[in-house]
């Protein structure tokens, strides 16, 4: 078994550059500045990262150089965060997979051997093809950089993909096949995982239907900036009694929307019917967030937007709060969000 706090060399031999994020133009591209210039650079990761992608954030870039061929000189690798690198590229996600099994340095897996890459079976592609004596495993590799509190969280925004995904390879039991889903987590500090059901909660109670039938794995790997990574956590706890109570169409929702010269964050009351509310068109669109809960956290949660935004105004529906600017892109806002969403009391060592 090798000895998980050793790094492992830089995921790239390109070199590598700062770079200030500003904007997002779509999924797959966003602009910076590099060395004073604004540039438009390759993003290799369809996730909404909003708790990440803050303006004026440092991004890790690779430096492709002035190729023919190349729309972008650069791609971005990871983001400076709280103090920590979080490694953002989903196609190298695979190779450090890759490298973890064979290193047998994931738990569950340290009998099998890489016997092939992005392997088809039935309709579906998947990550890794891992062979041991008996059988072969079909494994799905998923990047995840959703964590607050020791919490990691998958998927950050709606996956119908992963979603097949997972009850594809739940199904491979009946068909006398093994499949396994592997969680690579790029927080370090991460102590438990769970599946995002505020964000996507048909993949949420997918996940749960396939507690018995589909083996789910999580590790926890520590980047540095120069990109070299270890595992910080091999055993990252998937606690399944909290997930099937938490994993309940009931709690709040955070609204964002334009009012005349500013913005109104509106927080409902706890209720049942969330994902239908979501379905609410705005006059801000993409600025509803739904916090599944099991419990009502209202008295937690309009102290904390109270202490961001002033004094609330309450009637049937919630609590309203005033601002100048919108909120969403600020890490005030985010960092609230994350802890509604992912509270310490969801954390397997607070029990």
């Amino acid at each position: 078994m090798p000895d998980t706090t050793s790094f492992y060399p830089p995921v790239t031999s390109l070199p590598l550059a700062e770079g200030t994020y500003l904007s997002r133009p779509n999924r797959f591209s966003a602009t910076c500045l590099v060395n004073g210039l604004e540039e438009y650079v390759h993003m290799p990761n369809p996730g909404r990262m909003r708790e990440l992608l803050l303006p004026g954030v440092q991004l890790i870039l690779a430096d492709h150089g002035r190729r023919v061929g190349r729309r972008t000189r650069y791609t971005v690798m990871a983001v400076h965060y709280r103090e920590r690198t979080v490694f953002l590229h989903t196609h190298l996600n695979n190779a450090v997979a890759h490298r973890l099994a064979e290193d047998r340095a994931i738990p569950g897996l340290r009998h099998f051997a890489v016997a092939g890459t992005e392997v088809a079976f039935g309709a579906h592609r998947f990550d890794l093809l891992l062979r041991d004596n008996a059988a072969d495993l079909f494994l799905e590799v998923k990047s995840c950089t959703l964590s607050a509190n020791g919490i990691a969280m998958f998927p950050d925004a709606v996956t119908e993909r992963g979603r097949r995904h997972v009850l594809a390879l739940a199904q491979m039991r009946a068909e006398g096949k093994q499949g396994a889903l592997l969680f690579l987590i790029h927080h370090g500090n991460a102590r438990a995982f769970l599946p995002d059901y505020h964000t996507d909660f048909a993949f949420a109670r997918a996940f749960c239907e396939v507690e018995d039938r589909l083996p789910v794995l999580a590790v926890a790997l520590e980047w540095t900036p120069d990109l070299r990574f270890h595992v910080s956590n091999p055993r990252v706890i998937i606690p399944w009694d909290t997930i099937r109570a938490e994993c309940v169409d009931r709690g709040h929702l955070v609204r964002v929307e334009r009012e005349g010269t500013g913005y109104r964050v509106s927080l409902t009351r706890y209720s049942d019917e969330l994902s239908r509310k979501t379905g609410t068109r705005t006059d801000h669109p993409g600025t509803v967030f739904p916090v599944r809960s099991s419990i009502d956290a209202s008295e937690g949660m309009t102290g904390v937007l109270s202490g961001l935004y002033g004094n609330a105004s309450e009637n049937a529906e919630g609590w309203t709060f005033m601002c100048a600017v919108d909120p969403v892109p600020t890490p005030a806002f985010q960092e609230a969000l994350l802890d509604f969403r992912m509270p310490r009391r969801l954390r397997p060592d607070t029990h």
